[in-house]
């Protein structure tokens, strides 16, 4: 099976990696080809355009940052959609709005092939140990025959039927771990504030209901002034956008999801590139 891996970033870089050393036919297609020179020494077969890869591939895999990027290699002249037709199976990993996911369904399978909406649970160290987890909705057929693909990438792959119930859940998901670990960071920033030390502050919520080991990572690197990009303050900013529109669009009363949108507005044009964590400075600051 060939397949076809379109976005080499933090996230693509180490699944695409994961998939060559599990003996998939490789293509890879990014914007700034130099993110593919490791791919491409490991064997990985670069293509000009997304077109071509999708001509070459039976599965095209995408892991984008947001609906424009999926938009600018999707459509238009040279975009994947060009080269679809029975057989071909598209799986997108990249976190879109739903609604987005929705059209992007569309508009693959106007052209006979089958669409996945693939967002995963994770960030960059899962993505490079393979331990992601994976959410997928779309047509079964398709997930049947990823799901040798999507085990040398993840540690679970969880099927939630139709498009967009994957997204949803990204949505929902993001939102309760960025709004958890804003209030506990705005917790050690208040501590310091008061003239506690917070990696004792930090040192005692680790060891009660507190206790998570994600946290943990996140918290220790910021106590270590450490915000290396792992998940994107940006990212992250955007995914809280999507989870805003579809809590307007169904009408949730969601206020502390509105609170920490407005927390991650304030800090973006200052932190855009670090990781979300540094959402501590914004409270610091």
């Amino acid at each position: 099976m060939k397949i076809g891996f379109i976005g080499l970033g933090i996230m693509g870089s180490g699944m695409a990696n994961n998939l060559l050393k599990s003996g998939f036919d490789m293509y890879v297609y990014n914007r700034t080809r130099e993110k593919a020179k490791e791919l491409e020494s490991n064997g990985a077969k670069f293509c000009s355009t997304p077109k071509e890869l999708a001509e070459k591939s039976d599965l095209v895999f995408i892991m984008l940052t947001d609906v424009g990027a999926c938009k600018a290699v999707s459509e238009g002249k040279d975009g994947f959609l060009e080269a679809l037709g029975k057989g071909k199976i598209v799986a997108n990993f990249s976190t879109v709005h739903p609604n987005y996911s929705l059209e992007l369904c569309s508009l693959v399978k106007e052209r006979g092939a089958l669409f996945l909406e693939t967002p995963v649970l994770g960030s960059k160290i899962p993505a490079q140990k393979g331990e992601l987890v994976i959410l997928a909705a779309g047509d079964k057929e398709a997930f049947e025959k990823c799901t040798s693909a999507f085990e040398k990438i993840s540690k679970k792959v969880m099927y939630l039927g139709d498009v967009p119930k994957a997204s949803y859940v990204k949505v929902v998901n993001n939102e309760a771990f960025a709004t958890s670990l804003t209030a506990y960071l705005e917790g050690l920033a208040f501590a310091r504030k008061i003239g506690l030390d917070p990696e004792m502050v930090f040192n005692i919520l680790n060891s009660g209901a507190l206790a998570n080991p994600y946290f943990e990572f996140k918290i220790k690197k910021v106590l270590a002034n450490d915000f290396e990009t792992h998940f994107s303050f940006e990212n992250m900013k955007k995914d809280l956008g999507y989870a805003v529109s579809v809590a307007d669009e169904f009408k949730c009363y969601c206020p502390t999801l509105a609170a920490v949108n407005e927390v991650f507005k304030k800090g973006l044009k200052k932190h855009a590139k670090e990781d979300m964590s540094a959402i501590f400075k914004v409270f610091d600051e």
